[in-house]
């Protein structure tokens, strides 16, 4: 080993990733709504980037496809787009482009003064001007500001109570359950008595217990039932307590054998409260139609937008096809006008650097999102060749198939195909679904065919559906009916299949 310095000379092989390269990549990855926000960003920022409609016309980059009379005459005094124009060096350009964003934001505003409706102008002024917001639907309301709204209305005997049911209100969670216990919320009033933040409507006397309880039975008396609950026992006991008639056995089948009847013991519960098996199921029924999650109305989901990536279609013959990047991908090229720019700034080495790499980035760009369309063309077809039957005749007939399969069918890395599903939908007649649902391991039949895990679990369900509710099968049973088919699993397999669709254990499905 030699110890001492010296300069040496030395070959190696190393893989760099270029632009290019590293952009595909990130292309390809992207879904279908991703990709529409990608362009669109790039649209924005690359004045070289045009959008064609879909007859093939020219749009401009970042704005809309049609414009009102008054944004017309507008871009005539700019002409932006005018070829006997000579843009000789740079600062020319730039301000090319402030002009550009001027024009476009009048557009901008023109639109929504022409699309908000009841509103005449902008400009106009009056008592018309904001007409259209009475049209915007307004944020949902929460269960605490109905809540409020409803205590506004009761006859409150003092402010004091008031206050006090308030804050009750305040502690309250999305459930409509109690946040913190009523002698929590007791603790940090009396705590914060006498400081400055204090309700003033509290005085400085610390509230008793009675006052708590007052007020946390006036905020329980507000609609829905339920609300204010410290559980799940105390929420449903309320329901009951305000449901007109006698619901004794119910309350007390709630209180004392909640567990019981998640487990579906019905003799247990019939046993230790001397009553029988159909006033048992009786109860259950009425337990069914209470709410567990009183504000549940009140919290608004908004459902993702899913756009398809591959939409597979049926021919007259049943042969199944797919196309990758559906209608609302926006189709590109690069501006004729700006590469006759670039032809004519052979002079200006900054104008022309400027140039070269916004075109160059327009091409990339362009290239990338090809190149993903294609790979994910070629994987959606090799997909399709080897799930004609799960297409046609649903989960049973799921095949079982591995990335690395279709990476060695269509000639690519595995790598690229796990990016080209990842985050992938598709649609096909009566499902659309995750692209990557589709892969899956399997088992082999005594037949010598291989079989899904989605098949295995689609086989589970038919059995499971199709059993005596009074003499449900066990996970033993079932591992014995799936043999007869000829598939070989073990009993924890299928429990671990049955647990993973949510399929409960064979007493629980058991009908007394």
């Amino acid at each position: 080993m030699r110890l001492d310095t010296g300069l040496f000379q030395q070959q190696t092989q190393k893989q760099i990733l270029s632009p290019q390269m590293i952009q595909s990549m990130e292309i390809l990855v992207l879904n279908q709504q991703q990709l529409e926000e990608r362009i669109n960003e790039e649209l924005e920022s690359n004045v070289a980037l045009e959008k064609l409609d879909r007859e093939g016309s020219e749009t401009s980059s970042g704005g809309e496809d049609s414009t009102e009379a008054s944004t017309e005459a507008a871009a005539d005094d700019v002409d932006l787009f005018d070829d006997s124009k000579e843009v000789s060096d740079l600062a020319e350009l730039r301000d090319l482009g402030e002009r550009y964003e001027q024009l476009h934001e009048l557009q901008q505003a023109d639109f929504w003064a022409e699309s908000s409706p009841g509103r005449k102008s902008s400009l106009a002024g009056g008592e018309d001007e904001f007409e259209w917001v009475d049209h915007v639907e307004g944020p949902a309301e929460s269960l605490s500001e109905n809540l409020l709204g409803q205590l506004r209305l009761k006859p409150i005997p003092s402010d004091r109570q008031r206050a006090l049911c308030e804050e009750i209100i305040f502690n309250l969670d999305e459930r409509g359950w109690q946040l913190h216990s009523l002698a929590e919320i007791a603790r940090g009033i009396a705590e914060g008595i006498h400081s400055s933040e204090s309700d003033p409507r509290l005085g400085e006397v610390t509230p008793s217990e009675a006052e708590w309880e007052d007020a946390l039975h006036m905020v329980q008396s507000l609609d829905p039932a339920g609300v204010g609950a410290e559980n799940l026992i105390d929420c449903l006991c309320l329901q009951l307590q305000r449901d007109p008639g006698d619901n004794q056995f119910e309350e007390m089948v709630v209180r004392l054998h909640l567990d019981d009847l998640a487990k579906n013991r019905l003799p247990h519960i019939a046993k230790s409260t001397g009553r029988s098996i159909e006033d048992v199921k009786l109860a259950i029924e009425v337990i069914r139609s209470l709410e567990p999650n009183p504000g549940r109305h009140f919290v608004k989901t908004v459902n993702p937008r899913i756009v398809p990536d591959i939409v597979i279609e049926r021919d007259t013959d049943g042969i199944y096809s797919a196309e990758v990047g559906g209608q609302s991908t926006p189709k590109l090229r690069i501006s004729p006008h700006y590469r006759e720019l670039l032809e004519g700034a052979k002079k200006d080495k900054e104008l022309r650097k400027y140039l070269r790499k916004h075109i160059e980035n327009a091409e990339w760009l362009m290239g990338a999102v090809q190149q993903r369309n294609s790979t994910l063309q070629r994987v959606a077809e090799e997909i399709l060749k080897r799930q004609q039957k799960f297409f046609s005749d649903g989960d049973r007939y799921l095949a079982p198939m591995r990335m690395q399969d279709v990476a060695d069918a269509i000639g690519v890395n595995v790598s690229t195909v796990s990016r080209a599903i990842s985050g992938k939908w598709y649609q096909s007649p009566g499902m659309l679904r995750e692209l990557r649902s589709l892969f899956s391991g399997g088992t082999v039949r005594d037949d010598g065919a291989e079989e899904s895990r989605g098949g295995i679990i689609a086989r589970i369900k038919e059995l499971v559906g199709a059993e005596d509710p009074r003499k449900p099968m066990s996970d033993a049973t079932i591992v014995k009916e799936l043999e007869k088919s000829g598939v070989r699993i073990s009993r924890r397999t299928v429990t671990k299949y049955r647990e993973a669709e949510e399929i409960p254990s064979s007493r629980e499905r058991r009908q007394y």
